[in-house]
Protein backbone atom coordinates (compact mmCIF):
# COMPACT_ATOMS: atom_id res chain seq x y z
CA UNK A 1 0.00 0.00 0.00
CA UNK A 2 2.93 2.33 0.68
CA UNK A 3 4.07 2.15 -2.98
CA UNK A 4 0.57 3.12 -4.19
CA UNK A 5 0.52 6.08 -1.79
CA UNK A 6 3.96 7.10 -3.05
CA UNK A 7 2.73 6.90 -6.68
CA UNK A 8 -0.29 9.04 -5.85
CA UNK A 9 1.85 11.53 -3.93
CA UNK A 10 4.34 11.79 -6.79
CA UNK A 11 1.57 12.21 -9.40
CA UNK A 12 -0.18 14.82 -7.30
CA UNK A 13 3.05 16.74 -6.68
CA UNK A 14 3.86 16.65 -10.40
CA UNK A 15 0.35 17.79 -11.42
CA UNK A 16 -0.45 20.12 -8.52
CA UNK A 17 0.16 23.41 -10.37
CA UNK A 18 -1.55 22.15 -13.51
CA UNK A 19 -4.61 21.02 -11.54
CA UNK A 20 -4.62 24.32 -9.66
CA UNK A 21 -4.57 26.24 -12.95
CA UNK A 22 -7.35 24.04 -14.30
CA UNK A 23 -9.50 24.76 -11.25
CA UNK A 24 -8.65 28.49 -11.17
CA UNK A 25 -9.87 28.86 -14.77
CA UNK A 26 -13.21 27.41 -13.70
CA UNK A 27 -13.68 28.77 -10.17
CA UNK A 28 -13.11 32.51 -9.73
CA UNK A 29 -12.23 32.45 -6.02
CA UNK A 30 -8.61 31.27 -5.52
CA UNK A 31 -9.35 29.98 -2.01
CA UNK A 32 -12.25 27.87 -3.31
CA UNK A 33 -10.06 26.52 -6.10
CA UNK A 34 -7.41 25.56 -3.54
CA UNK A 35 -10.07 23.84 -1.39
CA UNK A 36 -11.25 21.88 -4.43
CA UNK A 37 -7.64 20.90 -5.17
CA UNK A 38 -7.28 19.49 -1.67
CA UNK A 39 -10.63 17.67 -2.03
CA UNK A 40 -9.38 16.01 -5.22
CA UNK A 41 -6.27 14.75 -3.44
CA UNK A 42 -8.27 13.51 -0.45
CA UNK A 43 -10.66 11.63 -2.78
CA UNK A 44 -7.74 10.02 -4.61
CA UNK A 45 -6.10 9.02 -1.34
CA UNK A 46 -9.37 7.61 0.02
CA UNK A 47 -9.91 5.66 -3.19
CA UNK A 48 -6.47 4.09 -3.03
CA UNK A 49 -6.77 3.34 0.68
CA UNK A 50 -10.08 1.59 -0.05
CA UNK A 51 -8.07 -0.76 -2.24
CA UNK A 52 -9.20 0.56 -5.62
CA UNK A 53 -6.41 0.59 -8.19
CA UNK A 54 -6.17 3.69 -10.38
CA UNK A 55 -4.49 2.82 -13.69
CA UNK A 56 -4.23 6.35 -15.05
CA UNK A 57 -3.60 8.70 -12.12
CA UNK A 58 -3.40 11.80 -14.30
CA UNK A 59 -6.72 11.08 -16.00
CA UNK A 60 -8.32 10.15 -12.70
CA UNK A 61 -7.14 13.36 -10.99
CA UNK A 62 -8.47 15.53 -13.84
CA UNK A 63 -11.79 13.64 -13.86
CA UNK A 64 -12.02 14.18 -10.10
CA UNK A 65 -11.24 17.88 -10.61
CA UNK A 66 -14.04 18.19 -13.22
CA UNK A 67 -16.44 16.47 -10.83
CA UNK A 68 -15.35 18.74 -7.96
CA UNK A 69 -16.09 21.83 -10.09
CA UNK A 70 -19.53 20.50 -11.03
CA UNK A 71 -20.28 19.64 -7.38
CA UNK A 72 -19.10 23.10 -6.31
CA UNK A 73 -21.50 24.85 -8.68
CA UNK A 74 -24.33 22.40 -7.95
CA UNK A 75 -24.02 23.14 -4.22
CA UNK A 76 -24.18 26.87 -5.03
CA UNK A 77 -27.48 26.32 -6.84
CA UNK A 78 -26.20 26.82 -10.38
CA UNK A 79 -28.09 24.64 -12.85
CA UNK A 80 -26.05 22.24 -14.94
CA UNK A 81 -27.47 23.78 -18.15
CA UNK A 82 -26.27 27.24 -17.11
CA UNK A 83 -22.93 25.80 -16.07
CA UNK A 84 -22.50 24.05 -19.45
CA UNK A 85 -23.24 27.34 -21.24
CA UNK A 86 -20.81 29.36 -19.14
CA UNK A 87 -17.88 26.96 -18.91
CA UNK A 88 -15.51 26.97 -21.85
CA UNK A 89 -15.11 23.70 -23.68
CA UNK A 90 -11.82 21.88 -23.23
CA UNK A 91 -10.89 22.73 -26.82
CA UNK A 92 -11.65 26.44 -26.33
CA UNK A 93 -9.78 26.44 -23.03
CA UNK A 94 -6.76 24.77 -24.69
CA UNK A 95 -6.89 27.26 -27.58
CA UNK A 96 -6.89 30.21 -25.15
CA UNK A 97 -3.94 28.72 -23.26
CA UNK A 98 -1.98 28.20 -26.49
CA UNK A 99 -2.74 31.77 -27.61
CA UNK A 100 -1.52 33.10 -24.28
CA UNK A 101 1.64 30.98 -24.50
CA UNK A 102 2.21 32.18 -28.07
CA UNK A 103 2.03 35.78 -26.83
CA UNK A 104 4.74 34.87 -24.31
CA UNK A 105 7.02 33.47 -27.01
CA UNK A 106 7.26 36.53 -29.22
CA UNK A 107 9.33 38.65 -26.77
CA UNK A 108 11.74 35.72 -26.41
CA UNK A 109 11.97 35.28 -30.19
CA UNK A 110 12.70 39.00 -30.53
CA UNK A 111 15.72 38.55 -28.21
CA UNK A 112 17.39 36.04 -30.56
CA UNK A 113 20.26 37.10 -32.83
CA UNK A 114 18.90 38.27 -36.21
CA UNK A 115 20.10 35.25 -38.23
CA UNK A 116 18.31 32.84 -35.88
CA UNK A 117 15.25 35.04 -35.32
CA UNK A 118 14.64 35.56 -39.05
CA UNK A 119 14.99 31.87 -39.87
CA UNK A 120 12.68 30.84 -37.02
CA UNK A 121 10.00 33.42 -37.79
CA UNK A 122 10.03 32.60 -41.50
CA UNK A 123 9.72 28.84 -41.03
CA UNK A 124 7.80 28.33 -37.78
CA UNK A 125 5.65 31.45 -37.62
CA UNK A 126 5.08 32.30 -41.28
CA UNK A 127 5.18 28.77 -42.69
CA UNK A 128 7.84 29.28 -45.34
CA UNK A 129 9.79 26.26 -46.47
CA UNK A 130 13.41 26.04 -45.46
CA UNK A 131 14.35 25.87 -49.13
CA UNK A 132 12.63 29.20 -49.91
CA UNK A 133 14.26 30.87 -46.90
CA UNK A 134 17.65 29.51 -47.96
CA UNK A 135 17.20 30.80 -51.51
CA UNK A 136 16.06 34.22 -50.30
CA UNK A 137 19.00 34.53 -47.90
CA UNK A 138 21.52 33.05 -50.34
CA UNK A 139 22.61 30.21 -48.06
CA UNK A 140 22.27 26.42 -48.13
CA UNK A 141 19.20 24.57 -46.87
CA UNK A 142 21.55 22.96 -44.31
CA UNK A 143 22.44 26.39 -42.97
CA UNK A 144 18.75 27.26 -42.50
CA UNK A 145 18.03 23.89 -40.86
CA UNK A 146 20.91 24.53 -38.48
CA UNK A 147 19.77 28.09 -37.70
CA UNK A 148 16.19 26.99 -37.05
CA UNK A 149 17.34 24.12 -34.81
CA UNK A 150 19.61 26.46 -32.84
CA UNK A 151 16.87 29.09 -32.61
CA UNK A 152 14.42 26.52 -31.27
CA UNK A 153 16.95 25.34 -28.68
CA UNK A 154 17.69 28.93 -27.59
CA UNK A 155 13.97 29.72 -27.42
CA UNK A 156 13.33 26.61 -25.34
CA UNK A 157 16.10 27.60 -22.91
CA UNK A 158 14.66 31.13 -22.57
CA UNK A 159 11.13 29.85 -21.97
CA UNK A 160 12.19 27.19 -19.45
CA UNK A 161 14.30 29.75 -17.54
CA UNK A 162 11.14 31.81 -17.11
CA UNK A 163 8.27 29.33 -17.02
CA UNK A 164 7.44 25.83 -15.85
CA UNK A 165 5.89 24.07 -18.85
CA UNK A 166 3.96 20.80 -18.62
CA UNK A 167 3.67 18.67 -21.74
CA UNK A 168 1.19 15.84 -22.13
CA UNK A 169 1.04 13.78 -25.32
CA UNK A 170 3.47 16.16 -27.08
CA UNK A 171 1.16 19.13 -26.39
CA UNK A 172 1.57 21.88 -23.82
CA UNK A 173 -1.00 21.07 -21.15
CA UNK A 174 -0.15 23.88 -18.75
CA UNK A 175 2.45 26.47 -17.94
CA UNK A 176 3.11 29.09 -15.31
CA UNK A 177 5.82 31.61 -14.57
CA UNK A 178 8.46 30.51 -12.12
CA UNK A 179 7.87 32.76 -9.12
CA UNK A 180 11.49 33.81 -8.78
CA UNK A 181 11.78 34.50 -12.49
CA UNK A 182 12.49 37.98 -13.74
CA UNK A 183 12.08 37.14 -17.41
CA UNK A 184 9.96 40.19 -18.11
CA UNK A 185 7.74 38.24 -20.51
CA UNK A 186 3.99 38.37 -20.47
CA UNK A 187 3.44 34.85 -19.15
CA UNK A 188 0.89 34.51 -16.40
Amino acid sequence: MQAADDDLGAAFARLRQSLRSYLRRRVPDPAQAEDLLQDVFVKALASQQAGRHIDNLTGWLYAAARTAVADHYRSAGVSMEALDDEMPSAELDDMRMHQALSACLRPFVDQLAPRYREALIATDFEGETMRSVAERQGVSVSAIKSRVARARAMLKDKVLACCHVEITDATVSDYHRISSSSCGGKCT
